[in-house]
């Protein structure tokens, strides 16, 4: 591994804690509630035991951690960690809005968990697995502080098959960050190939060789509904979709994203149903046990 591996993986991190930090006081709050409604499932599917320990990793506004607060019961406790400072902020305070006892908080890297071996009941991480840089050393963490036979759930993307309906915004977005070409590593610092976290395939091969035994594997599309072009456009400030927005603003600034937003509507409108935007996404859930 070349030398300035460790710090590339910092900086990528600490620039993706900084998006979700200033998404945190939107985020899944503008337009259809999304992650809501998958954080509930994630957690029915998980089968968290009455009285569980759980730990929800990238917890965000808590979408899996109140539900897993709530399965766990009185004598469970649900204890949510993220690594940026505003997410941890808000649900902290969400927290004590609702009084909760058996949920807590706290800002922590998820490649290096500050728990014990052998000390939670489950694991759950919600659309996060694909942000880590060394997915491996989570899985690693994770299979260290799950109890044996302890489970962990996970949700991702299932990008197995095509979605015609959106390959506009990407060649869009490519015309104003066009992507770098990847640069050649010497033999000696050369990597294995990067596992597929966008499909049942690699999830299922993934969690395999690193330990766990897959117990369930699905996926489920679901279509949510904006109701106009500017709804879109700010839920996109609400969540990860942040992130190419400041980055065209960076690069092209303030008159740049002004045009990309103006052509981003254009073919919003061109796509736009009677009732509103469909965005139609297809989502992997896996549950596995730490034998």
């Amino acid at each position: 591994m070349s030398s300035n591996g460790p710090a590339k993986s910092d900086q990528h991190k600490q620039k993706i804690a900084g998006v979700f930090s200033r998404s945190a006081p939107t985020y899944d709050q503008v337009g259809p509630s999304f992650f809501t409604y998958f954080g509930r499932r994630l957690v029915e599917l998980a089968q968290i035991p009455p009285g569980g320990r759980v730990l929800d990793v990238a917890t965000g506004k808590g979408a899996v951690l109140f539900p897993a607060a709530e399965a766990a019961g009185a004598e469970g406790h649900a204890i949510g960690i993220d690594l940026a400072e505003g997410m941890v902020r808000e649900t902290d305070r969400q927290i004590h809005r609702l009084g909760l006892l058996n949920a807590e908080v706290h800002q922590m890297d998820a490649e290096n968990l500050q728990f014990p071996d052998d000390s939670f009941d489950c694991v759950l991480c919600g659309f996060a697995i694909f942000f880590f840089p060394n997915p491996d050393r989570i899985l690693a963490e994770f299979r260290r502080i799950l109890k044996p036979k302890g489970r962990l759930a996970l949700t991702t993307w299932d990008n197995s098959g095509d979605n015609e309906q959106w390959k506009w915004l990407d060649e869009l977005v490519n015309k104003y960050l066009p992507p770098e070409e990847e640069k050649k590593e010497p033999a000696e610092s050369s990597t294995a190939a990067k596992p597929d976290l966008f499909s049942q395939a690699g999830i299922q091969e993934l969690l395999n060789t690193k330990g766990f035994k897959v117990v369930h594997l699905s996926s489920e599309t679901r279509d949510v509904i904006y109701s106009s072009e500017d709804e879109w456009w700010a839920a996109q400030w609400s969540h990860g979709g942040r992130a190419v927005l400041e980055e065209i603003e960076e690069k092209h600034g303030s008159d740049g994203l002004e045009r990309y937003m103006a052509a981003v509507f254009e073919e919003l409108k061109r796509i736009r149903q009677t009732d509103g935007i469909h965005d139609r996404s297809r989502t992997i859930y896996a549950v596995a046990v730490k034998p």
